[in-house]
């Protein structure tokens, strides 16, 4: 027969249990934090042209601090020279208002076995707030390979060093040999006088320069040239094959007046976008980005407004990405294309007319037999 526990004994087991429940309790609660199971987040994401060694779960760190890690890795969509790799991280909310427009990311190695942390440097609140959650990759110098430059540089020098004190190879021959050195001397004198002539022919130069400069600009403007500036639209924009349906926006009414930076109010329009082209679930349809700027501004050169609109495509790409427009299935990926003319004309012929400065968000889908 069992005797039954006092009440001392049963005091004491009640508090034993008790304690063995707090602890288990706050372990888990460490176990959560430190995995950020508790705790609200936000996403990010960064492009790099190579991420070795880099991959889901890669913790992300803020000014050195765990604040986050990597959730998914993203291989681009294309292979041209400026396809990178995208990282898309979660980030803890305490950090949402401390990432500012100039906040940069990295790659960093933590130990012997390379084994790599995203750093994130936070930047300047005077540049803004992070609007689109892109972050600027910035590239880590490789040390390893410093110091192998920096060796090979080192036994360079010993060896002319060693020529040098035993009268061989040229520098041993330039150091022995008086006559060598008389000669350098006079070398010297002679290209001195060769300099100021040379520096009379450059200043002509640059006022040369400065003249064709001004006349290749007023040559771009003609419309016969800027019909070239747009030949390679014409294979992207011209699909007889395939059916086209066009988004278009001022662009105004999209960017902060002059830039890249999709407004508040561009979001919105951009989301209705995004809305219709996730119901399209055809493999073989693409999307196609295209900006353009009014030909007639005085205030952007022709060079700068090929790279306004080219910034914008690429930025109303990279919003849609975001919002997972690229994707068509667990593996499949939809081509996107960004399409910057600057103030050149469009091969396509516009039942209405567009806006001077516009972009068009383009669904092509080839038609099956």
């Amino acid at each position: 027969m069992v005797s039954p526990l006092g009440r001392f004994r049963s005091a004491l087991l009640g508090l034993t249990i008790m304690a063995a429940f707090g602890i288990a309790c706050l372990a888990l609660r460490q176990i959560g934090r430190g995995e950020g199971l508790w705790s609200s987040s936000f996403e990010a994401t960064v492009g790099f042209a190579e991420v070795h060694d880099v991959a889901v779960g890669t913790p992300v760190r803020i000014r050195g601090m765990n604040a986050g890690q990597v959730i998914a890795i993203e291989y681009p969509d294309h292979d041209d020279k400026d396809a990178v790799v995208t990282l898309r991280l979660k980030l803890d909310s305490a950090y949402a208002d401390r990432l500012y427009a100039d906040a940069a990311a990295s790659l960093h190695a933590t130990g012997l076995l390379g084994s790599k942390v995203v750093a994130i440097a936070p930047g300047s609140p005077v540049a803004g707030p992070l609007r689109d959650g892109r972050l600027r990759a910035t590239i880590e110098p490789d040390l390893a390979a410093a110091a192998a430059k920096f060796g090979a540089a080192a036994e360079e020098a010993e060896r002319l060093l060693k020529d040098a004190r035993s009268g061989q190879g040229t520098l041993g021959k330039l150091v022995q040999d008086d006559s060598l050195f008389n000669d350098l001397k006079a070398l010297a004198k002679d290209g001195r006088d060769e300099v100021k002539n040379v520096g009379a022919f450059v200043e002509d130069g640059r006022a040369t320069l400065k003249s064709v400069r001004q006349g290749s600009d007023a040559l771009g403007r003609m419309p016969l040239i800027r019909s070239y500036v747009a030949e390679d639209a014409t294979v992207l924009l011209i699909r007889p094959k395939a059916r086209r349906r066009a988004f278009t926006y001022n662009a105004n009414d999209l960017f902060e007046p002059g830039t890249a930076i999709i407004a508040e109010g561009g979001k919105v329009h951009l989301n209705a976008i995004a809305a219709e082209l996730l119901e399209v679930k055809d493999d073989d349809a693409d999307v196609v980005v295209l900006a353009a700027s009014d030909p007639n501004s005085k205030a952007v050169t022709l060079s700068g407004a090929l790279e306004l609109t080219l910034r914008q495509a690429e930025a109303v790409l990279d919003y849609f990405k975001v919002q997972g427009v690229h994707k068509t299935g667990v593996f499949a990926r939809r081509k996107m294309t960004p399409l910057g003319l600057g103030a050149a004309a469009s091969p396509v012929v516009e039942a209405a007319p567009l806006p001077l400065n516009y972009l068009q968000v383009l669904l092509f889908t080839p038609s099956k037999p």
